[in-house]
């Protein structure tokens, strides 16, 4: 029988010196990223100063069509503004009735007016599915190499060294089968260690031989797969690797979290770029609920909500590229076909609830302004009475509230609508600087929709 391994073996495993937990590695990383984020938004500001009119993706003048190219990630240098750059100049999608994007027509524009924060058309650009962004047409996909699949200018995952490949499986074939199932004292293996450090050949060494062992989608304390840790720490290259050998893709954690939640809290829009592209692959659930009830759309507005109020009162580099990220995300879940009108469990609130309760004009606008097929239904859905213009009537009122329920009024917004109390939403608007301006435009537009219907019924 095997002895088990002593600790002097447990201090040899090659990942790491001194031995770390998962636990930590992802809060170095945290912090780290944090740092290069602030370094690169100041380089970015006295660099360029204005918003580069080329595509979101960077595109390097020497590569051509069939190299593979590392993802672009905060560093040094940061030469575009990844949320109004990456889908400029494109037609808006067509909300379909199940409540999932597709191209189409462009709905009429709102007034705009001037409160202070941009419109949408400087603030988020137009989004639509378009497969040139993932370098194929439909029914076709151009790849080449070992599944170099992301066919993203400037952002493809490279192949992995053969050399350092090798040399990483020749380093695992030594290692006997106790030292490399061991668990630490988290429960962490060597897998999800590797994962947390971002060492890819090793990673990938290892995830093959525990693929042979039925282990591929091993739990940590925490109930985070191999899979999970990588997201969490912002590996797309390993998250990819591990999705081609086979890790479940829609594997939770002890909180119901899966990759989708975790890259949409935490504004990992890299990684959500590699589910999408793996989405013809890869059976991804994006309507999955954690035991919070939220599907990952909800967790990136929840997440993009805080931010955004963060930026108001702290407007720093680190919080202007947190904005960006969150609402990236945001965008690429609406693209990978997360719905709108998804209510989360304990409030029932939609996405578009969550944003107007947060005052999140520029979200809320984002989410009007995207062509849909019923846009008053989803305006006027109650979370538990509530709708939309309950929540911004509820607001502290001032000029942006205004201009908020504005938006939602010519979206069409019923001002009628009653909650559970019998309440309309010009009954909940309170005392402050504009509350009567907002009273007389709910008011006025009660009478004009009960004219419209009364005609309506006389017809």
């Amino acid at each position: 029988m095997n002895s088990p391994p002593t600790s002097a073996s447990r201090d040899c495993r090659p990942y790491c010196s001194p031995p770390q937990t998962v636990k930590q590695l992802l809060e170095q990383r945290r912090q780290q990223n944090s740092s290069q984020i602030s370094t690169a938004l100041g380089e970015y500001q006295q660099d360029t100063g204005a918003i580069s009119g080329q595509s979101f993706i960077h595109h390097s003048s020497s590569h051509q069509k069939d190299d593979s190219i590392v993802f672009q990630r905060p560093g040094s240098h940061y030469p575009y503004s990844p949320l109004e750059d990456m889908f400029a100049s494109r037609p808006s999608p067509r909300f379909s009735p199940e409540g999932r994007y597709e191209t189409g027509r462009t709905e009429p524009q709102a007034p705009d007016t001037d409160i202070g924060v941009a419109s949408s058309g400087a603030y988020m650009a137009p989004f639509t599915h378009n497969p040139s962004w993932m370098g194929h047409s439909s029914g076709t996909c151009s790849t080449t190499g070992a599944d170099a699949f992301l066919r993203m200018p400037g952002s493809v995952v490279p192949d992995l060294m053969p050399i350092e490949l090798e040399e990483a499986r020749t380093q695992v074939q030594g290692i006997s089968p106790e030292q490399l199932l061991h668990r630490d004292e988290d429960v962490d293996t060597i897998l999800h260690l590797y994962a947390a450090r971002g060492l890819r050949c090793q990673s990938y060494a290892v995830a093959e031989r525990f693929l042979q062992y039925g282990l591929l989608d091993a739990k940590e304390h925490n109930g985070k797969s191999p899979l999970l840790v990588a997201v969490a720490a912002n590996q797309p290259e390993i998250v990819y690797d591990l999705l081609t050998l086979g890790a479940d893709v829609n594997a939770s954690d002890w909180k119901g979290q899966t990759a989708l939640h975790v890259a949409g809290t935490y504004g990992l829009s890299d990684v959500l770029r590699v589910f999408l592209a793996l989405q013809h692959q890869k059976n991804v659930d994006v309507e999955a609920r954690n035991y919070d009830g939220l599907t990952p759309l909800h967790c990136a507005v929840i997440s993009q909500n805080n931010v955004y109020k963060t930026k108001k009162s702290q407007n720093t580099p680190n919080a202007q590229q947190r904005e960006r990220e969150t609402l990236t995300c945001t965008q690429l879940l609406l693209q990978m076909g997360a719905s709108c009108i998804s209510q989360e469990i304990k409030s029932n609130k939609t996405v578009l609830h969550l944003a107007v309760q947060a005052g999140n004009v520029p979200l809320v606008k984002f989410f009007l302004e995207m062509s849909h097929a019923d846009l008053p239904g989803l305006i006027n859905m109650k979370a538990h009475g509530n709708t939309a213009l309950h929540m911004a009537a509820a607001l502290p009122p001032t000029h942006p509230t205004e201009y908020l329920i504005q938006l939602l009024l010519f979206y069409g917004g019923d001002p009628s609508t009653r909650n559970l109390e019998n309440e309309q939403p010009a009954h909940l608007v309170p005392p402050g600087e504009y509350s009567e301006q907002i009273k007389l435009l709910l008011k006025r537009r009660r009478v004009m929709s009960s004219t419209r219907n009364q005609s309506a019924t006389s017809l």
